[in-house]
């Protein structure tokens, strides 16, 4: 299995103002109100005891990954 990637097709790289606004929008419901709460469980969750056999622990974790990958973009 090959890691290729075709090229992307050109695009305009423009923004429109009410796009803008909705990535504003999004990066602080996921700043302000999601990675609080998501925090708030993990910290939890590992107050339960073995991390590597809780699963809750590892999914919250994993959620804090993707909110920050999305965040970062």
């Amino acid at each position: 299995m090959s890691r290729y990637r075709p090229p992307r097709p050109p695009s305009s790289k423009y923004i429109t103002p009410e796009g803008a606004e909705r990535l504003r929008e999004e990066l602080n419901y996921l700043w302000k109100v999601k990675r609080p709460q998501v925090t708030q469980a993990v910290s939890e969750a590992a107050a339960m005891g073995d991390r590597s056999e809780n699963a809750e622990y590892i999914y919250g974790k994993k959620q804090l990954r993707e909110i920050d990958r999305r965040i970062r973009f």
